[in-house]
């Protein structure tokens, strides 16, 4: 990691920043809405409980990423993921699709799951090669929406995915307490809630090669992760599967959703390669 990274683990261990994280994630303010300026972009899809936002960063896009964002499934998408996915966009000219979908607990996880499928239906109805990119806990529903229709997917990137709601494996105890952002309880809690209901066609087991059909993936996490474990197991499986080619990216002691921060070399590293991956593989 780069000292400016070393820095900010220092900072965020000082100032306890997991507490506010889980505060924020167990007591979201969903009123927030970076959408609601509607003459901002260019067109916003609506379905029964979310919606699908298109922003043009370039003029003549020759792609599309529709983009899952991170937040525990409670919390809205905010400045930083915009920010984020607007520069990965913008490096592989390429368009946007926010699947801006419903949030726990007053929507069931099943809800966010159809949600997903159908932000992806919607996207790859479009005329332009598709891409999914995903972070946290959105990288779960964007899998799953991939495996569904992974037909239409050109690629997809996960970057610090949470995709195991159960949280079971013994390893993570022990590499909790080193992770500056995430609380495992809490995410238990959450997962829980998400978890709660779901039918066995909801959910597509991602540690099952034979679900794992879904094309060319990169993945990208840093090894501060206490989900790190929960990566390398889906890790194992993809590369089991027929048809996936998985690449990876840690980043040695490396946050949960590092890029976030714009002005890691991290993070710039990160989004070069995640435009080097959309333009190689769209025009393979």
């Amino acid at each position: 990691m780069s000292f400016a990274a070393r820095r900010l683990l220092k900072q965020f261990r000082r100032e306890d920043y997991r507490k506010s994280v889980n505060h924020s994630f167990l007591h979201p303010n969903q009123k927030v809405n970076i959408f609601k300026d509607t003459d901002q972009y260019n067109q916003i899809y609506q379905t029964n409980s979310g919606q699908v936002v298109t922003i043009d960063p370039v003029k003549s896009p020759t792609s599309q990423i529709l983009y899952f964002h991170g937040g525990a499934f409670t919390v809205p998408m905010n400045q930083d993921q915009l920010t984020m996915i607007t520069t990965i966009a913008t490096a592989a000219n390429s368009r946007i699709q926010v699947a801006d979908f419903p949030l726990l607990p007053n929507h069931r996880g099943a809800e966010l799951l159809e949600f997903a499928k159908q932000a992806l239906a919607y996207t790859v109805k479009q005329a332009l090669p598709t891409f999914v990119v995903a972070d946290s806990a959105g990288a779960a529903l964007g899998l799953q929406a991939v495996i569904q229709e992974s037909a239409g997917v050109v690629g997809t990137v996960l970057i610090s995915p949470w995709l195991d709601m159960q949280l079971t494996d013994p390893q993570l105890t022990a590499l909790e307490s080193a992770d500056v952002m995430l609380d495992l309880n809490v995410l238990k809690q959450i997962g829980g809630q998400f978890a709660a209901g779901l039918k066995p066609w909801d959910w597509a087991d991602v540690f099952d090669p034979a679900h794992l059909n879904v094309g060319p993936l990169k993945i990208f996490y840093g090894e501060n992760e206490f989900l790190t474990p929960i990566n390398e197991q889906f890790i194992t499986a993809a590369k089991k599967a027929v048809n996936a080619t998985v690449e990876v990216t840690r980043f040695k002691d490396g946050f949960h959703d590092y890029p976030l921060w714009a002005k890691l070399p991290e993070t710039k590293k990160t989004v070069s390669q995640i435009a080097e991956f959309i333009t190689s593989q769209r025009d393979a």
